[in-house]
């Protein structure tokens, strides 16, 4: 009997993530890429070398402890960033590093130059099955046509913005208005939400960047985001209905795959002690804090700031303010003094995530930017919205109109224009303080649906939830893909 040769081991898929470079976009896309390596994916991050600090602790931590049954590998590799050649800074990396305004059109220049870059990385790193890149990166769709592989884009926004942005760009309500304030709706949407030209997202200021955004849309393999299906049911369906393409809700990413184990916990907290934020939350009762905080992006002007500031101390609660915002000349005068005990201000970052977790923490002043949207729903808390730029205007209309989880900080003018955004008066931050934590049955029912929706999301990433699912869809798709690919060859 002749013996038969042993069958060939399949390689792991081998997928290259390549995220815009700003901490926002990249977190989202770092926690999907560890999430495909505990799947058994071999992953390839690409970034700069100002932006490698950012992707180290994930790719060693990832690294570094096995996961059943895959050991996972994370890899890192570096493409140089033409700062000077751009005439930005020497440094001048990550969109939240910009010094000034008008050098956002040199950062875009910079960043679409890096298709050169890209295209030797990826001949270098093959056998590649597939390109994971931020919306943002448009020209990358062609690029990985050119390598035979298949694109996928990585949204940081959930289904419903990119559904208004869809569904906007296509029929063009706003047209029909006669104002920057005037409201519209949009035609077939599946809740009668309505909008005004001053909040919607800036990249209608360009319906040319709006039109490249939808083509690489369309002709990439397929769509990620960070969501989950219980979420936005409607928009998952609409999404889909308005031009058909793969779309794969892998969300809430933060809650998804191995995490640390208690023994790994202890050792943390051993080795660098426990945050002075939540000790500080230790002594407070359940509930009684307010947690604010705008993301790395958002600015105020002083004199909002100092709204914000007394708003927060005529509410009478407890609250925990995170502050980017160097010097102290907004501050009114002996604030700190008068708010102590009852007030912490945070400079600079705070565990965000576990802070919402905290018992004591019942409700969240938020920007509405999705990845703190997505951490304030995981932590069951109560909202209060104010919007600043981008998507997040929209992205308050799921939280109000469609979740019924929030409420607004301010209900007059709003705009993503700085030139046009009108003073929010401390009268309005102590009330929406005020309303997050000082009881009622209306602020408790809201509790109750989004302590349901936290739930939803847990179970969405356990296995054989629909996220875990779509997961498992993607990577059976890709390997279906490499499949063809070879059958192609032979």
């Amino acid at each position: 009997m002749g013996s038969q040769a042993p069958k060939q081991q399949k390689q792991p898929l081998h997928l290259v993530f390549f995220p815009f470079l700003t901490r926002s976009h990249m977190i989202p896309m770092l926690e999907t890429a560890r999430i495909a390596a505990e799947r058994g994916v071999r992953v390839t991050l690409v970034t700069t070398p100002a932006n490698a600090h950012l992707v180290h602790p994930t790719v060693d931590h990832t690294n570094s402890r096995p996961a059943s049954p895959h050991q996972p590998h994370m890899d890192l590799r570096l493409i140089p960033y033409p700062s000077a050649e751009f005439g930005l800074p020497n440094g001048c990396e990550n969109f939240a590093t910009l010094p000034d305004p008008g050098l956002v059109p040199n950062f875009y220049a910079a960043l679409f130059s890096l298709r050169g870059a890209l295209d030797n990385l990826l001949r270098d790193l093959r056998p590649v099955d597939a390109l994971v890149s931020d919306a943002i990166h448009v020209w990358t769709t062609a690029l990985a046509t050119e390598h035979g592989i298949p694109r996928l884009i990585f949204q940081v926004t959930g289904l419903f913005p990119l559904c208004v942005e869809n569904d906007t760009y296509l029929h063009q309500p706003y047209e029909s208005v006669s104002s920057r304030s005037e409201p519209f709706s949009i035609p077939g949407f599946p809740h009668p939400v309505k909008l005004t030209r001053a909040t919607m997202s800036e990249a209608f200021n360009s319906l040319y960047m709006l039109g490249l955004l939808r083509e690489s849309e369309l002709n990439s393999y397929g769509v990620i985001v960070n969501s989950f299906y219980a979420l936005e049911p409607d928009y998952a369906e609409h999404y889909y209905k308005v031009a058909p393409r793969k779309v794969f809700l892998v969300g809430p990413v933060e809650l998804a795959g191995a995490h640390l184990t208690v023994a790994e916990k202890k050792e943390e907290r051993t080795a660098t002690g426990r945050d002075a934020s939540l000790r500080w939350l230790d002594d407070r009762e359940e509930d009684s804090v307010v947690y604010v905080s705008f993301g790395t992006l958002c600015e105020f002007s002083e004199e909002q700031l100092r709204e914000l500031a007394l708003g927060l101390e005529a509410s009478g609660h407890p609250f925990v303010w995170v502050l980017r915002v160097e010097g102290e000349k907004w501050m009114p005068e002996g604030y700190e003094e008068r708010i102590a005990g009852r007030g912490l201000v945070v400079r600079g970052w705070a565990p965000q995530a576990e802070i919402l977790a905290h018992r004591a923490v019942g409700g969240f002043v938020i920007h509405c930017g999705w990845n703190s949207v997505m951490e304030g729903v995981c932590a069951g808390v109560a909202l209060a919205t104010w919007p600043r730029r981008f998507e997040q205007f929209e992205t308050e209309k799921l939280l109000v109109d469609v979740l019924k989880i929030a409420t607004p900080v301010w209900e007059g003018f709003k705009s993503v224009v700085d030139e046009e955004k009108v003073l929010v008066p401390a009268e309005a931050v102590a009330k929406a303080v005020k309303w997050l934590v000082g009881g009622g049955e209306e602020v408790a029912a809201m509790r109750r649906r989004v302590r349901e929706l936290a739930e939803m999301g847990r179970q969405a990433v356990a296995e054989g939830g629909s996220s875990y699912e779509d997961v498992s869809r993607l990577i059976e798709g890709l390997m279906l893909c490499r499949e063809g690919r070879e059958k192609s060859r032979e």
